[in-house]
């Protein structure tokens, strides 16, 4: 968690001494980007506690392998941007810092209301005649991935929720124009290790950092906005979740939604935080994880000797979610639940 906060405050730092010095994320140069970027490292430490960082020789080797792994994440990040056409339109973007956006306030009954508080990592924007594409990204220190399973049963509905509020935003901003989602994405904070034989030229240990490094998640389906994000690649990106076939056509194993679907996202999601709020305020706490493949509730729960949860003891059982074979059954799932035909 704590190196998390660090890469998040390094690089909103970092974004910040680009505009200082008239650069952006497609322009700078990667000598003054270091020097940058140590700056930016040295504040958020000291900032975040510097005696954690500095205290002894194991933290200041730490402290050199952050510095390691920011440098490759700002080139990558750089390299992706490079590769289209969307253009950086917010860094940070704080909900409190909005406060009429109905995406994160949300009217659970005539006197109870709950607003969501949190930060876009990052808000891309492209822009045509008639449309504003927005695409979100969200920087993760941990190897998080998009499930959409995760999003029906309410465990993973931060990246939608950004959306929507990124939607809404560009909406008040380009008035007059359609706003439509372009993506959801998690991009991976990491220096990737490469599987070789030493026979590969650069240029292949350099195109596999890329797809390592390349974001997950959802990419609208259409054509025109996911040829925006990368606009010179044939077969498989390596800046998004997609793959092409040889006639052009979308492989199998991309990770694409249209944006009728993304629509449909956005509606559950809004749906399901009303149903959590509504259940906070009725002062429902019982202690009943979900299980949902391999993965529960408590896997990673620090309140685990508080709740005293064991199935071995009369009363303690887990919620049990059930898995589904393709993310049409969860989709249509999902249109029942709103009422969609």
């Amino acid at each position: 968690a704590d190196l998390g906060n660090i890469y998040h405050m390094v690089l909103e730092r970092f974004a910040g001494k680009l505009a200082e010095h008239g650069k952006t994320w497609f322009n700078f140069d990667e000598t003054e980007a270091d020097a940058w970027l140590k700056e930016a490292l040295l504040e958020s430490t000291t900032s975040y506690g510097e005696t954690i960082l500095y205290s002894n020789a194991r933290y200041e080797y730490m402290t050199e392998r952050i510095l390691r792994i920011l440098r490759r994440t700002v080139r990558t990040l750089k390299t992706q941007l490079l590769g289209g056409a969307f253009v950086p339109s917010h860094f940070e973007m704080s909900f409190q810092r909005v406060e009429d956006l109905d995406a994160v306030n949300i009217a659970l009954s005539e006197h109870e209301k709950m607003k969501l508080k949190g930060r876009i990592d990052r808000i891309d924007t492209f822009e045509d005649e008639e449309h504003v594409y927005v695409k979100v990204i969200d920087y993760k220190s941990g190897n998080k991935k998009f499930d959409l399973a995760a999003l029906y049963y309410g465990l993973q509905l931060q990246l939608v929720v950004y959306m929507n509020a990124a939607l809404e935003l560009t909406k008040k901003k380009y008035k007059g124009k359609d706003t439509e989602p372009a993506g959801i994405f998690y991009y991976h904070i990491t220096d990737p290790m490469v599987d070789a034989d030493g026979q590969e030229s650069e240029e292949e240990i350099r195109r596999s950092i890329l797809e390592q490094l390349k974001v997950g998640g959802l990419v609208n389906e259409d054509p025109e906005i996911y040829g925006a994000m990368d606009t010179d690649f044939s077969g498989t990106s390596t800046v998004i979740p997609v793959a092409l076939k040889a006639d052009g056509s979308l492989k199998a194993t991309s990770k694409t939604a249209s944006t009728y679907e993304f629509g449909l996202m956005s509606h559950y999601v809004r749906k399901k935080i009303e149903h959590v709020g509504k259940e906070i305020f009725a002062g429902n706490v019982a202690v009943k994880p979900y299980l949902l493949g391999d993965r529960s509730g408590c896997d990673y729960c620090p309140y685990h000797t508080i709740c005293g949860f064991d199935v071995r003891m009369p009363g303690f059982s887990y919620q049990q979610f059930e898995k589904f074979d393709s993310s049409e059954e969860i989709l249509a799932h999902i249109r029942e639940e709103i009422g969609e035909p």
